[in-house]
């Protein structure tokens, strides 16, 4: 032990390895590093690790130099450039003559959760499917068995996906998440009250995380309505707060919930606010088709034929515009992520119409995830331009930048396939809605009501339960007051508005059209 400093020790005793074993002198550049680390100079020592880990004088000294390099940069903040060599140590495996593996997958798993490394560089990771589970370290089987598990959830396996979300340990931060594929999962199955179980499992977990209760609360809403308990998916979309990017989602999908309870006027109160020009840029197609069977079933043909045109003059335009990107970008898909960069940051000038699907494309976790893979890479790469002497010298700069470099492009490539994938998918959605529109045009035609009921083949809820104020069940003592719609919007009314019309199927009473 004579040659060692008592840091490098530490570090060589924690990596389970027998100082014995060691030659001194075949580390002297890994000595230098180590030097640098104990006085916490680590932008020297990530400068004297890469040297010594590209042109080691053995093979243990480049293990030794690849992990103090990994951990000399982290320490400076540069997580995603650690990444690199922490992930290197790990698709090693964990070996005799891989002493990190364990350490360096919980601190990915760290990274991850502090700058959120991608799905591309994670299934990287995972896909030693045959590894031990006793060979991942505690801290680190949060985030491997539950990234192992949504690759398995994403290529349907859903078996193989539920045993490795329950491996997750109820203190990992991915807990939360990992109830929350499990709901999915059990609902898919048809358990639909263990999935609720999940859910709200998920809920409790979540913290201070606001997206996963949303989106706990929104599937619970969807368990109620597809076991067709149409009051208790009201309760929970209404769970959803106006700032939320979900909360225009639970007015649509509430708005079906009305409709199967036959509450008409609510129905039509939730499609106003969607068609508010507050939210000319978000794309609800279906909500004009609900619209036009709504009146349908008040037997309120010409505000039907209405609605239908609304649908034709709003969609037409987006169709075409979508189509066209559609054609632009089939051969060059990785492009298009750029396109709803464009979009996001107010830059794009082009394909107008087409914007609600692009502001739909923006909010996806496709493009999300790329976004910040790109922002957190630039950033980085900044920060490197800053850093010379040794750092220029050795090539540790020019490593590091190829490497941010080749990750953006790969998340770039992967958010722009799926993107496309979602944007054809917006375009197979919308000729089906055209489709449906002839159907509900011919029964306007007819006149008769009945016809469309029994196509829908749903059965209406015969819960009689009073709703006004968009989500917010009557109270007793509660005083209604309409007035006449003028074509004003009120910001601080969108979600609580209300019609008031009467079912001219069954009443002789002229047309009210006022609205609240």
């Amino acid at each position: 032990m004579r040659g060692l400093t008592s840091s490098r020790s530490a570090w060589i005793l924690a990596a389970g390895i027998s100082i014995s074993m060691l030659s001194t002198n075949s580390f002297a550049g890994y000595e230098a590093g180590q030097k640098l680390t104990a006085g916490r100079d680590f932008a020297g020592a990530a400068a004297e690790y890469f040297q010594s880990y590209s042109s080691p004088r053995s093979a243990q000294e480049k293990v030794f130099s690849e992990w103090g390099l990994a951990k000399s940069l982290q320490s400076l903040g540069f997580y995603y450039s650690s990444s690199k060599y922490f992930s290197q140590i790990v698709r090693r495996g964990p070996t005799a003559v891989n002493p990190y593996f364990r350490r360096s997958l919980e601190e990915l798993g760290q990274i991850n959760n502090t700058v959120a490394l991608g799905k591309s560089h994670i299934s990287q990771l995972v896909k030693g499917e045959n590894l031990a589970p006793e060979s991942i370290p505690a801290a680190a089987r949060g985030f491997y068995f539950y990234y192992l598990g949504e690759e398995n959830f994403i290529k349907e396996k859903y078996e193989k996906s539920s045993d490795m979300f329950k491996r997750v340990p109820a203190a990992s931060s991915y807990y939360s998440k990992a109830q929350f594929h499990l709901g999915v999962i059990a609902n898919r199955a048809g358990a639909h009250s263990r999935a609720i179980s999940y859910f709200e499992s998920t809920r409790e977990a979540a913290g201070a995380d606001a997206w996963v209760r949303e989106q706990s609360a929104l599937n619970i809403a969807r368990v109620h309505y597809e076991t067709k308990n149409f009051a208790e998916s009201l309760k929970y979309y209404a769970q959803i707060p106006r700032e939320s990017d979900n909360w225009l989602e639970a007015i649509f999908e509430s708005a079906w919930a009305f409709f199967m309870m036959a509450k008409h006027n609510n129905v039509l109160g939730n499609i106003h606010t969607l068609h508010s020009p507050f939210f000319e840029n978000r794309f609800f197609p279906e909500s004009y088709l609900l619209e036009a069977i709504t009146y349908l079933r008040l037997c309120r043909f010409d505000k039907v034929q209405s609605s239908l045109e609304s649908f034709r003059d709003k969609n037409k335009p987006v169709f075409k515009d979508i189509s066209a990107v559609l054609t632009e970008y089939k051969s060059k898909k990785s492009e298009l992520f750029k396109l709803v960069y464009d979009y996001r940051n107010g830059s794009l000038s082009s394909y107008r119409s087409a914007w609600a699907i692009l502001d739909s494309l923006s909010r996806s976790d496709a493009y999300k995830e790329a976004y910040r893979a790109v922002r957190y890479s630039d950033a980085e790469i900044a920060r490197l331009s800053g850093m010379g002497g040794k750092w220029v010298s050795t090539g540790l700069i020019d490593d590091l930048k190829g490497f941010l470099a080749k990750k953006k492009a790969v998340a770039k490539v992967d958010s722009g396939v799926q993107l496309f994938e979602q944007a054809a998918s917006s375009v197979a959605y919308m000729r089906d809605l055209v489709q449906q529109t002839k159907g509900i045009q011919a029964e306007r035609f007819e006149g008769q009501v009945d016809t469309i009921r029994r196509s829908l083949n749903v059965t209406q809820a015969n819960d009689r339960k009073v709703f006004i104020g968009g989500l917010q069940p009557l109270k007793v003592d509660q005083q209604i007051e309409y007035w006449p719609f003028q074509g004003e919007y009120w910001e601080d009314e969108l979600g609580y508005y209300v019609y008031n019309l009467d079912d001219r199927c069954n009443a002789s009473a002229g047309p009210s059209n006022g609205k609240k």
